[in-house]
């Protein structure tokens, strides 16, 4: 899954306002959906670690 400026800003949003402040996220590895394709995500202090599809691409993007 290649993203464009636009995608990975969308993907950093969502994580950032609606993954980062659920309670439903609790944990700092979790799987979530977006857009069609299922996230495993890591979540560290400085970034999150997003693996796409069964670890097809690995994205990293900050956390601030």
């Amino acid at each position: 899954m290649q993203l464009n400026t636009q995608e990975l800003a969308a993907l950093a949003d969502y994580l950032l306002c609606e993954i980062d402040c659920s309670s439903d996220y609790e944990e700092d590895e979790f799987s979530v959906e977006w857009r069609g394709h299922r996230l495993y995500v890591e979540r560290y202090m400085s970034h999150f670690r997003v693996e796409v599809d069964h670890e097809d691409d690995v994205i990293e993007l900050p956390r601030h």
